[in-house]
C-alpha cells in the first residue's frame, strides 16, 4: 500500500509541474491563462482522451455530482436521526457533512483532472523550442537517442503481459485513468494513450527535470517567447487576409 501511495505521489507531482509548465510558458507568452472564475483555460490545460466521443457524451456534470451528494447527505441523516439527535453537540453533523462535501469535492477534482494535459498550442511550441534550440547540443552529447532507445524497450516490454505486470507506472495508468468497464484490450490501448515515446517523451522529460538548476524556467522563458512570436504573426496575418483590398 505504502508503496503504490509513493508512486501515486510521484504521478501527481508529475501533473503538477505539467500544469505548472503550461501556465509559465502561456503566461510568458502574454496569453489569457484563467476565466473569470480563476479556471485554466483549454488554450492551456485541456481534456484528452483516446475516445473524444466517449468524453463528450460523458453524463457526470458537477450538477449530476451535487444532486447525488445531497441524497447521499440526506439519506445519512434520515437514517441515524435517532443517534444525531441524542448527540450533544450538533457541530459533530456539521462536521461530518462539510467533510463528506469536502472528500467528494477532492475525489471529484482528482479524478477530472487525470485526463487533463497541456494543450496543444502550448506543448507545439514546446516541441518547436527543444528541437531548434536544443537537440543539437543533446544531439552531439547522443542523450536523446540513449533515451529513445531505452524508452523503446520499456514500451516493448510493456507488449508482454508477464512484463507489463511488473510495470507499476503501467499498473496504475490501468487502474486510475483508464475505464475499469473497457474490455481488457481497450484499456490497454488507452493506457498507451497516455505514454509518451519517441522525441515527445525527450521534450516531456526536460521540462519535468529538477536535477538541472533552473533549466525549466530557461525552457519555459524560451518557449514563451517562440510562443508569444508566433501568435502575434498569426495575428497580424489574420489582419492583412481581413483587410479590405486597396
Amino acid at each position: 500500500m505504502a508503496d503504490t501511495s509513493e508512486l501515486m505521489l510521484r504521478l501527481e507531482k508529475i501533473k503538477r509541474i505539467d500544469m505548472r509548465v503550461a501556465v509559465d510558458v502561456a503566461g510568458i507568452a502574454n496569453m489569457q491563462v484563467r476565466d473569470v472564475n480563476g479556471n485554466l483555460l483549454p488554450l492551456v490545460w485541456t481534456r484528452q482522451s483516446v475516445n473524444n466521443e466517449f468524453e463528450n457524451a460523458t453524463l457526470l456534470t458537477r450538477d449530476a455530482l451535487q444532486k447525488h451528494l445531497q441524497t447521499f447527505i440526506d439519506a445519512g441523516v434520515k437514517e441515524n436521526i435517532d443517534i444525531l439527535q441524542k448527540v450533544e453537540d450538533p457541530a459533530l453533523l456539521v462536521d461530518w457533512v462539510v467533510r463528506t462535501a469536502e472528500y467528494w469535492e477532492r475525489r471529484y477534482a482528482t479524478k477530472r483532472d487525470e485526463k487533463y494535459d497541456i494543450s496543444q498550442t502550448v506543448f507545439s511550441a514546446m516541441f518547436e523550442a527543444v528541437s531548434t534550440d536544443i537537440v543539437k547540443l543533446s544531439m552531439e552529447e547522443r542523450g536523446f537517442m540513449k533515451l529513445e532507445t531505452v524508452l523503446a524497450d520499456k514500451l516493448l516490454a510493456l507488449a508482454d503481459p508477464e512484463q507489463s505486470k511488473k510495470n507499476k507506472y503501467h499498473l496504475l495508468l490501468l487502474q486510475y485513468v483508464t475505464d475499469v468497464e473497457s474490455p481488457s484490450n481497450n484499456s490497454e490501448l488507452e493506457s498507451f494513450f497516455w505514454m509518451h515515446r519517441g522525441f515527445t517523451a525527450y521534450v516531456r522529460l526536460l521540462f519535468r527535470l529538477d536535477v538541472i538548476p533552473n533549466l525549466r524556467e530557461q525552457l519555459c522563458l524560451l518557449t514563451g517567447k517562440l510562443l508569444q512570436k508566433k501568435e502575434v504573426c498569426n495575428k497580424a496575418g489574420t489582419v492583412l487576409l481581413d483587410a479590405p483590398a486597396q
